[in-house]
């Protein structure tokens, strides 16, 4: 907003100066004043630039210094490019798209997610229950553990094992102890309230061997980190 702001002012400075000129004998700008209006507005822009192709580069998409410079230097002067707006911005997102990591298979191999799972449990201070969920404590809360019958508002991260994210809560939400998965519900009835847990669980106490069609693999260990924010009895 602030270098929308700021081009936008810049214009209507630039309108009303040419009104006032014509109006008031403002004098023309001067060479000086053209040069060091030119590399104030260039720094503004320059670093706005720059902060988008830092972005860019974090997805994989590296750019030639040179090659970006003299581009838009031609996009200045209206020289061609070999691209016009509409084809520039479908080559980068076709681009951005051909370098997102390849979707989770259909199905996992139950030894690697065993491993998975195995290879958590050894952390310090890891719980294995008799069920095989791994327990976790972060930060301890305080008070009464939720039973069945409570809900609770909770926010929470849900990955696979190699660290994909499949889920998360922007802001707290509210449901059932007895409404969720066997792991978490498990692992609820484990926490206290204003705490934040770990919770690893083999696909058992999951979604099983058969997931769910494009979001959740078969024989997917799922690891959650959950804040326990209240219960609601």
């Amino acid at each position: 907003m602030r270098l929308k702001a700021l081009l936008t002012a810049l214009v209507v400075s630039a309108a009303a100066a040419t009104g006032a000129s014509a109006q008031n004998g403002v004098p023309e700008q001067s060479p000086a004043e053209t040069d060091s209006l030119s590399r104030a507005v260039a720094t503004v822009l320059g670093s706005y630039i720059k902060g988008s192709v830092e972005n860019l580069e974090q997805l994989g998409a590296r750019l030639d210094t040179d090659v970006f410079v003299e581009t838009l230097g031609k996009v200045m002067r209206e020289q061609p490019t070999g691209f016009d707006i509409n084809s520039a911005n479908i080559y980068i997102e076709r681009y951005i798209d051909s370098r997102r990591p390849a979707p989770a298979p259909d199905t996992l191999s139950m030894a690697s997610q065993t491993a998975f799972v195995d290879s958590v449990a050894k952390t310090p201070g890891a719980v294995v229950t008799p069920s095989g969920l791994v327990f976790i404590v972060i930060t301890e809360g305080e008070g009464e553990h939720p039973v069945d019958a409570d809900k609770v508002a909770v926010t929470y991260t849900g990955c696979f094992f190699d660290g994909i994210e499949f889920d998360s809560t922007d802001s707290p939400i509210t449901f059932g102890v007895n409404q969720v998965t066997e792991g978490f519900s498990e692992g609820l009835k484990l926490m206290r309230p204003g705490g934040r847990y770990r919770l690893v669980m083999p696909a058992s106490l999951g979604y099983g061997p058969e997931g769910i069609p494009g979001v959740i693999p078969g024989n997917a260990a799922l690891d959650f980190t959950v804040d326990l924010l209240r219960i609601i009895p």
